[in-house]
């Protein structure tokens, strides 16, 4: 009987989640097409991991970002961390990824965090991108970053206020990376980011990019699918991160 009784339970909910996975979004371009992506599996780590969970209450406001990219974010970080070279993110908003970043990348203290935004919003917007027009995303300053970074008492990091990579080349051209978080939102913001860094990132790094997947961020999405890298490889995770991690120079 009880067998019977589960059986019933996993059938009706799986014919719940295959209606609510039909569900599709108005076309903003006609070669994406966007579903609702509920996955079956449901481990979920971060309830157990006590430093995530800290620092992702601390962040509270400071991030338009779900707990799930937070977490994968905090994970790769971390995991990359005896690596030699350093952390960049770049499309900083009000800190909270950044500090989620740093926070994580503590474990190697000879790593620099770099923490780079306009704080005037979105730039770069053009033809490749659906939604975005520029300027948007400029409610923050760099003040409030701080405020955040010395909240969680972070030493590890650095401000860079400007567009990356043309006002910071010069500047960080010698250095080499072992984690880069793209949050730009636009087609050809991301790319420069990562035309930039990619060639200076160590074996065994990644790259990742918000926004993959996500309906208004096609720019960002087509990006990736066209990236064709012999020293790297791409994972198209369903959490709207798109990774990138580095085989060989």
């Amino acid at each position: 009987m009880q067998n019977d009784f589960l059986t019933i339970l996993h059938t009706e909910r799986k014919n719940i989640l295959n209606l609510m996975r039909s569900t599709h979004f108005t076309r903003l371009t006609n070669d994406f097409i966007h579903q609702q992506i509920i996955p079956f599996a449901s481990y979920a780590p971060w309830e157990n991991d006590e430093g995530f969970k800290e620092i992702f209450t601390a962040i509270n406001g400071h991030t338009l970002i779900d707990q799930y990219r937070c977490y994968e974010l905090w994970e790769l970080a971390r995991q990359v961390a005896p690596l030699s070279g350093d952390v960049i993110e770049v499309g900083v908003w009000k800190g909270g990824t950044g500090t989620v970043i740093a926070k994580a990348s503590e474990i190697n203290s000879e790593s620099k965090v770099y923490l780079c935004d306009t704080f005037e919003g979105v730039v770069k917007a053009g033809e490749n991108d659906t939604i975005y027009k520029g300027g948007e995303h400029r409610d923050t300053s760099e003040e409030i970053v701080t405020g955040l970074l010395d909240k969680v008492n972070l030493k590890n990091t650095t401000i860079l206020k400007g567009i990356f990579p043309e006002d910071f080349a010069e500047k960080m051209a010698d250095k080499s990376y072992k984690f880069c978080h793209i949050d730009v939102d636009t087609y050809a913001s991301a790319k420069d980011i990562f035309d930039f860094v990619w060639p200076r990132m160590v074996t065994g790094g990644v790259v990742v990019f918000d926004d993959f997947g996500f309906w208004g961020c096609e720019g960002v999405t087509r990006l990736v699918n066209n990236l064709h890298l012999p020293d790297g490889f791409k994972v198209y995770n369903l959490n709207g991160h798109g990774l990138i991690i580095k085989t060989g120079k």
